[in-house]
């Protein structure tokens, strides 16, 4: 697993190289020749794929260029294509951007999976080909204005293509369904836009590779080809992958044209939905007028080292260093659902002998230190693969590599990734937390109290599921600013009852259903709560992958529980 995630090597399931070469086939490749090129061609499956749907007969010559690291997995993609004197075949076992870099190859196909490699595990010369690949694109670009950086070694590949594509070329990737929706790719949207006269996106309700929770959308971008009947951009869903054999995918919306909430994955949604949630987002202020502070946890940059239970604290012989010994959450997953997390909260983890003890160690020389804590510190600076804590990057950057900077005690915490719906909680028992957590402080004259009760509603919930960015498995997470910009219908006036009612409700894993019913009722009375309430179920099932049969069965037991709960909530509303 190690390798693959170092390497990008997941490969695409036959029944996707399939469907898409066949597509691309009988749709929109009639060039009688053909130049194609698959620049990451792994075991071959999209080549496999191509030439079985290819009619040779029809063809007068192909081309095709194979790129691939793997020399293994290069020579079996290469057995794949047919013997014919109509293929010219060259294979090319190297770094695809390195080649391209150095060349000015067009082709009327690039087709396949690129890899999916963070820029924080690429190697640097990986690193300096992504930012070339950059930089060549924005001098030719007045779109592309970032400054270089790429996130993820796909999207060089993405622009390395565009780039190679000829006047009526075809583009066909698997890539992550980040290009939908995280800020790093609106550049990249607003290119495919520009550059091709017909993009399909097909998403899938279902995860693609065996193994991992990486969601993809297959993007296909057509250039200037005179015979599409169809223009824009088009967005499809698959519900199993299995449907693709038939084919079988329904067609949703098309909100590209919106300056806001404008991320591609809101093709879930109508227009009048879209309006809607607009028009309502702007009665209300946004979390950060409320808030003084509202920043990413500590970061430790060794949280196995500076985090401890209490076994470890005693092996250590640290027990008893009261003094730097701070209480600290470092898991969203492991806090209750809670509106209010108490010592009691925090005492129930220390039972568990979870992790939850931070070394605060002074700034100073680690020779006025404790003889305890300079026997610990040795242990850190160890070394273990070829390098000790002191020596990585974060540590350098510090006065003494062993004190951990910013470490502030906050009045609330968001929990930065989530499930079934955002988590926000008071921090009663004035823990730390790490950076799996947004640090609350508030301004003066507002309430911690008040902004996390306002928080639950289904206005913001539906914000953050459309400014928020999901993950396989149904992650979805916000990032500082994302956090910050979400509209809240903030009550200055809410009640100690109302806040237990809230905090019992969570604890007590109430459908969130029931207790959105509760908190509309008090916070966004006067607004269509039903229809956001269809509006969130909507995105929430899109991120979850629940089928559309899941979905209209779970809208009508929501309806059903909230008639069965309406009496309960009037009783606590005017109790």
């Amino acid at each position: 697993m190690t390798n693959k995630k170092n390497t990008g090597s997941y490969y695409t399931p036959k029944i996707l190289s399939d469907f898409l070469s066949n597509h691309i086939v009988q749709n929109y490749l009639n060039e009688t020749n053909i130049s194609v090129l698959e620049p990451s061609c792994g075991d071959g499956e999209f080549v496999s794929s191509f030439f079985n749907y290819l009619d040779l007969n029809t063809i007068e010559k192909v081309s095709i260029d194979l790129f691939d690291i793997n020399k293994v997995e290069l020579n079996k993609a290469k057995d794949l294509i047919p013997q014919s004197n109509k293929i010219n075949k060259v294979i090319n076992h190297q770094d695809y951007l390195k080649y391209y870099l150095s060349n000015d190859d067009k082709y009327s196909l690039i087709i396949g999976k690129p890899p999916y490699i963070k820029r924080n595990t690429l190697q640097k010369t990986q690193i300096k080909s992504c930012d070339e690949v950059h930089e060549r694109f924005k001098k030719s670009s007045e779109i592309i204005t970032s400054n270089g950086k790429i996130n993820n070694i796909w999207i060089a590949f993405v622009e390395a293509a565009i780039m190679s594509l000829n006047q009526n070329g075809i583009l066909c990737f698997v890539i992550p369904s980040e290009i939908l929706q995280v800020k790093y790719a609106k550049e990249l949207r607003a290119l495919i836009i520009d550059e091709f006269d017909r993009v399909e996106v097909f998403a899938f309700n279902e995860l693609i590779f065996d193994g991992i929770q990486q969601d993809v959308v297959a993007l296909i971008g057509i250039k200037g080809i005179e015979h599409i009947t169809q223009r824009g951009i088009s967005f499809y869903q698959v519900e199993k992958l299995d449907d693709l054999r038939e084919p079988k995918f329904t067609e949703k919306h098309n909100n590209i044209h919106r300056t806001t909430l404008d991320k591609w994955t809101n093709y879930i949604l109508t227009d009048e939905e879209l309006n809607f949630v607009d028009e309502i987002k702007n009665e209300y202020q946004q979390i950060k007028f409320y808030t003084e502070r509202a920043q990413v946890g500590i970061v430790s940059a060794a949280n196995d080292y500076f985090i401890l239970n209490d076994e470890e604290l005693k092996a250590n012989n640290l027990n008893k260093l009261k003094s730097i010994i701070k209480p600290i959450l470092p898991k969203g997953s492991l806090v209750p659902n809670v509106a209010n997390f108490t010592n009691s909260d925090f005492a129930l983890l220390k039972a568990k002998n979870v992790k939850v003890n931070f070394l605060l160690f002074p700034n100073l020389p680690k020779l006025k230190l404790n003889q305890k804590i300079i026997d610990y510190l040795i242990k850190g600076e160890e070394k273990k693969d070829g390098k000790g804590l002191h020596e990585r990057y974060k540590m350098i950057k510090r006065d003494n590599w062993y004190h951990v900077p910013t470490t502030w005690v906050s009045q609330g915490l968001f929990v930065k990734r989530s499930h079934k719906y955002p988590k926000i909680f008071v921090n009663d028992a004035n823990s730390l937390a790490t950076d799996s957590f947004y640090r609350i402080n508030m301004k003066e004259n507002y309430n911690i109290k008040n902004l996390v009760f306002s928080f639950y509603n289904s206005l913001t919930f539906v914000l953050a599921e459309l400014e928020g960015r999901f993950y396989g498995g149904g992650v979805l997470e916000l990032t500082p600013n994302e956090f910050k910009e979400l509209s809240i219908p903030y009550c200055k006036n809410i009640t100690d009852k109302q806040f237990n009612r809230l905090d019992q409700m969570l604890r007590n894993d109430i459908d969130i259903e029931d207790i959105l019913s509760f908190t509309n009722s008090i916070l966004i009375p006067h607004l269509d709560t039903t229809r956001l309430e269809k509006i969130r179920t909507k995105l929430v099932n899109r991120r979850m992958k629940k089928s559309i049969l899941e979905q209209d069965y779970n809208i009508e037991i929501s309806r059903s529980k909230k008639e069965q709960i309406i009496d309960e909530n009037i009783n606590v509303l005017v109790g």
